[in-house]
């Protein structure tokens, strides 16, 4: 246990727990739910609201992971699933399946703590220290981040991107009449530039580029690729060159609105990356974690951080692969994770 001095210990609450998770998204519920099963003294902390990162998409998104009884690769428990609410089908939309969460949550009467967000995380040689918003300082000897992804929209470092205002990630995109009439330049090769692209089409003019050749799932059998109703539509929109598309692009540079590649170069009126995302480790950054080149931490199998014993990352953070992004792929994760956990507080390994 820290103890504060006098002054700080009359302004701010000192709360010990078992376990302090960071994140109440999809892999901060599911640990939530499997540590009250097992009886762990826990707290999630979330920044916002239940499934805040979901609210702050755009709210009619296609999911593409199926919410069907025959095919459920959405819920987070065969006790609560998704598609016995009112949901979309065979995908739901991104603002459902933040209700969903919010819905589970209630369902498990799990113990998350809406719009306490951590700002500084410490360890110590008990254990970690978590700082909130709310003045509270919340100990425990085992630390979980499920901070995802979302917080940390990715756009390549290419001269001139950087603060121009005809640049914008995918993340930002809400609404297509605001480029109606406009040139638009989509950049990437993955879902979200797929659907961004496709929502554009009749209202604005379409360019798309991508580094390598798109990828379809009807090809591959990748998740990860372009899929469901986005595959047939993207392929027929620029067989017709409705979307103006080129593969092999690397683009050199942007000025204002000019994007030069190797032997030709456009003017738009809104460059959109579609590029993805890459590990939202903020909360840490103290910690001086090792990453790769998509900041993802090193861990092990159960994700437990190889630099920092008893600290784990769970959700898309406890990457082991493309599939580690999707929500079945890395709710598969978890139990494994929570085991650890448990190994750790009940017998101190």
């Amino acid at each position: 246990m820290i103890h504060s001095n006098k002054e700080n210990s009359m302004t701010r609450n000192e709360i010990q727990k078992e376990l302090i998770i960071i994140g109440g998204g999809p892999a901060g519920l599911k640990a939530s739910e499997i540590a009250a099963e097992k009886k762990i003294d826990y707290v999630t902390l979330e920044q916002g609201k239940v499934g805040q990162a979901w609210r702050k998409i755009r709210p009619n998104m296609l999911l593409l992971s199926p919410c069907l009884p025959q095919r459920d690769w959405t819920s987070l428990s065969v006790k609560f699933p998704i598609w016995k609410m009112d949901v979309e089908r065979p995908y739901c939309r991104a603002h459902e399946f933040a209700s969903y969460l919010e819905a589970y949550c209630d369902h498990f009467n799990l113990q998350v703590n809406q719009a306490e967000r951590a700002i500084k995380v410490e360890q110590t040689a008990h254990g970690f220290v978590v700082h909130t918003n709310k003045n509270n300082v919340y100990l425990a000897p085992v630390l979980m981040v499920g901070t995802g992804i979302f917080g940390n929209p990715y756009i390549p470092d290419i001269p001139g991107v950087k603060n121009n205002p005809y640049v914008m990630h995918s993340h930002f995109y809400r609404n297509r009449m605001d480029f109606k009439g406009k040139r638009v330049l989509v950049i990437g090769a993955g879902n979200s530039a797929a659907e961004t692209a496709i929502d554009l089409v009749g209202y604005s003019i379409v360019f798309m580029v991508s580094q390598d050749e798109l990828r379809f799932f009807s090809d591959t059998n990748k998740l990860y690729h372009i899929r469901g109703v986005y595959e047939s539509y993207l392929k027929e929109l620029i067989r017709m060159e409705i979307i103006r598309y080129k593969a092999h692009q690397e683009v050199l540079a942007v000025q204002d609105n000019v994007v030069r590649f190797k032997n030709w170069q456009i003017t738009v009126d809104k460059i959109i990356f579609a590029t993805g995302y890459h590990g939202d480790l903020s909360v840490l950054n103290d910690f001086g974690i090792r990453v790769n080149r998509k900041n993802y931490p090193e861990i092990t199998e159960n994700g437990e951080s190889i630099q920092y014993p008893h600290l784990f990352f769970i959700g898309p953070l406890a990457f082991r692969g493309m599939a580690s992004n999707l929500i079945h792929g890395f709710l598969k994760q978890i139990p494994g994770t929570m085991e650890r956990v448990e190994q750790i507080l009940r017998e101190g390994v």
